[in-house]
């Protein structure tokens, strides 16, 4: 099985005019559109892709017509092949369930565990808007705690938004973030993937492999004292699940890198 990661595309059908600031970057940034279509179509040239997951962070603003737009962005993407995503900081739950699902607006955590032949897929909601970082309550670490206990027949590929380790990058790890790890250290993970940081990584925890795609949007490079140096950066992983193994065979940056901003992000 092929399977292609995407995560954090920042869209919005149209970004709001500003002068300074985080605002004014991103009216300078290229629509991630543009990326995203060369990703999939890089993707697509280099294998059969098979399962199709998006670590978060889908919308800027978390616009119900925005979600709406993105869902039928992805069916005609990939009409045959199965979609699915978790909620990063910048998306809204509400206008989730409602423009991406065509549900009821909810509040509820986002969580999901769906079944293939040889493991099981685990969406976990680290997301809550507002908080950058990420914030998890007692509730989800039961959840995932009673997933795990539940489906260990077969290895589980766990998909989240925010990183999990402490120095992977200047932006802050999910705060409950070892108390995860302490789950997922008594369970056969197949691996961990996600997103946020916007900045390719990988190792292996407690021998876990795990994975975080680059963005489909801009970079954060951290230059101290609050100040932050934007580009236009947007990539893909590629991974093939083969013998009980995840192991990514690609991760490319399909931008040049460009400049966009740097901003004071203590005045945002």
């Amino acid at each position: 099985m092929k399977i292609l990661q995407l995560s954090d595309l920042h869209y919005r059908s149209q970004y709001l005019p500003a002068e300074n600031g985080y605002q004014e970057m991103l009216m300078k940034m290229e629509n991630p559109l543009h990326y995203l279509d060369l990703a999939i179509k890089k993707a697509k040239a280099q294998t059969a892709v098979d399962l199709v997951l998006i670590t978060g962070d889908l919308t800027e603003d978390g616009e119900v017509a925005d979600y709406a737009f993105l869902k039928d962005y992805f069916d005609k993407a990939f009409p045959d092949t199965p979609v699915f995503v978790t909620l990063g900081n910048h998306d809204i739950k509400e206008n989730f369930y409602q423009g991406w699902l065509k549900n009821v607006p909810t509040s509820n955590y986002y969580n999901f565990v769906h079944t293939f032949e040889d493991f099981y897929l685990l969406s976990f909601d680290s997301s809550v808007y507002g908080h950058a970082d990420g914030q998890i309550d007692r509730g989800q670490l039961n959840w995932l705690e009673d997933m795990l206990s539940t489906h260990q027949d077969k290895p589980v590929l766990v998909m989240t938004h925010h990183h999990l380790l402490e120095k992977q990058y200047a932006t802050p790890q999910l705060p409950q973030a070892q108390q995860v790890w302490q789950i997922l250290k008594r369970y056969d993970i197949l691996a961990v993937i996600n997103g946020h940081t916007h900045s390719h990584y990988q190792t292996t925890v407690a021998g876990i492999a795990y994975y975080t795609a680059d963005g489909l949007s801009f970079l954060g490079q951290d230059e101290g004292a609050g100040m932050v140096r934007f580009i236009q950066h947007a990539g893909f992983s590629l991974y093939e699940l083969k013998d009980g193994q995840l192991t990514e065979i690609n991760a490319e940056v399909v931008t040049s890198g460009r400049f966009l901003q740097k901003v004071d992000m203590r005045l945002c």
